[in-house]
């Protein structure tokens, strides 16, 4: 016995099979492209039509992403917390310098300089790429002038481990000679951007 069309209860003479949905489908309801308009050996028209709105979701989704990753990446995130009244934690440099004493002895004196400031906003993982990858979590700030102002290439560059102690930021940089590399996780970008608007809505007032 010949099969018949399975899509909306059509029961005309299949001439197909959908590999998606299993179902047999006759040529009215058979995928047809729609530049060619030749049509699919093994596609259903509601199975072309769940791929279109999924793909569809998918793009909207992206361009979401996107319109996120340039909120930071613009400098926007940081005017917007600026615009909240958040102000940042001053970033400072240390150096180290010996001054000769009497009696020939060296005192160590340590100068903090204010390189620039950043908004600590969590810990987030970093991946340092050496012979075995290490991924850990670090204390991270969105910088409130990156290295060359903003924008920025990408969310990595707005960003940087450092550490706290009394109010006061240090970077916590790769050392200039080691063979290791550390990098953001990619995954980490939405939870950072997250982070970042939690922190403005927890600091804004009621409207």
């Amino acid at each position: 016995m010949a099969a018949e069309c399975a899509i909306d209860g059509c029961a005309v003479l299949a001439i197909g099979r959908c590999r998606e949905c299993g179902r047999a489908f006759c040529m009215s309801h058979q995928a047809h492209n729609e530049v060619t308009g030749e049509g699919y050996a093994a596609l259903c028209i509601q199975c072309l039509e769940r791929r279109a709105r999924v793909a569809g979701a998918d793009a909207r989704a992206d361009a979401r992403a996107a319109t996120e990753r340039t909120w930071v990446t613009s400098g926007q995130a940081a005017m917007d917390l600026y615009a909240a009244g958040i102000a940042p934690i001053p970033v400072v440099e240390r150096h180290s310098r010996f001054v000769r004493q009497r009696f020939g002895r060296a005192r160590e004196e340590i100068d903090e300089i204010e390189v620039g400031a950043l908004w600590v906003i969590g810990r987030f993982e970093w991946t340092e790429m050496q012979e075995i990858p290490e991924t850990r979590e670090w204390t991270t700030g969105l910088l409130a002038r990156p290295a060359g102002g903003y924008p920025v290439a990408m969310v990595a560059r707005a960003v940087a481990r450092c550490k706290v102690v009394d109010g006061l930021a240090t970077l916590v940089r790769d050392a200039p000679y080691g063979d290791s590399w550390t990098q953001l996780e990619r995954r980490e970008i939405p939870r950072i951007i997250a982070a970042i608007r939690a922190t403005i809505s927890a600091e804004s007032p009621a409207r």
